[in-house]
């Protein structure tokens, strides 16, 4: 996996093994939560 841009806000960046570290910054919680939920989708689509 290679590092990916979620919209202007967030980052998926690969880690040792299986996992990954997504930073994300947003204008409120909500906004927030739908940019880590995009990032879990991208991570896990199951």
């Amino acid at each position: 996996m290679e590092t990916r841009l979620l919209g202007e806000h967030a980052v998926i960046a690969p880690l040792a093994g299986p996992a990954a570290l997504v930073t994300a910054v947003a204008p409120d919680a909500l906004a927030l939560r739908r940019l880590l939920d995009t990032a879990l989708d991208a991570l896990a689509p199951f």
